[in-house]
């Protein structure tokens, strides 16, 4: 029996012009489902950003070379000397234009610290060789910073970056800051 759609009349067993059991989903079938797919969607990339947001926030190294971004843009956007100030628990810096930014703790202790460009005024401590770290890194308005390296360490392992002073990024291994 074929079922025209002018001919759906309240008591043949059809509903809203469709034959029952006919192959196919209706709106509300379709539309719940889009809905379902829309909120498992939403969940999934929430939580995907704030893992990868977390990951970001637990290294010190990038911490500290997203810090030297920022201030060199201060610096340029405000068209003055901005210095940055590491305090003395190694784990944070004053930046002069008023704010405190404080590197997140890595797993294992690691220390963050700013030193100068060329290797001085180093101490021989427990067999270990100790370079004074710097006070203050000065940005100027044009972009550029002083000459510094950043040297992070994570327990007994050490590594040293050299800065460069005109984009205030970190060179390629074995580059020099001047």
């Amino acid at each position: 029996m074929r079922v025209a759609f002018s001919d759906v009349g309240a008591g043949d067993g059809v509903k809203a012009g469709r034959v029952h059991g006919a192959p196919g989903f209706t709106l509300l079938e379709i539309l719940l489902v889009l809905t379902l797919i829309a909120l498992l969607g939403s969940v999934m990339i929430g939580g995907a950003a704030s893992l990868l947001k977390s990951s970001k926030e637990q290294d010190p190294e990038s911490a500290l070379l997203a810090l030297l971004q920022k201030t060199r843009g201060e610096a340029v956007e405000k068209n003055q000397v901005v210095e940055l100030v590491q305090q003395a628990d190694e784990q944070g810096f004053l930046v002069s234009t008023g704010g405190v930014e404080v590197l997140p703790k890595a797993e294992g202790g690691s220390r963050v610290t700013l030193l100068r460009a060329e290797f001085s005024g180093a101490s021989l401590i427990g067999g270990q060789l100790e370079e004074r770290p710097l006070e203050r890194i000065r940005f100027y308005p044009d972009g550029s910073c002083d000459p510094m390296r950043v040297q992070v360490r994570r327990g007994e392992v050490r590594r040293v970056y050299a800065i460069d002073p005109w984009t205030a990024a970190p060179l390629p291994e074995g580059g020099k800051a001047r």
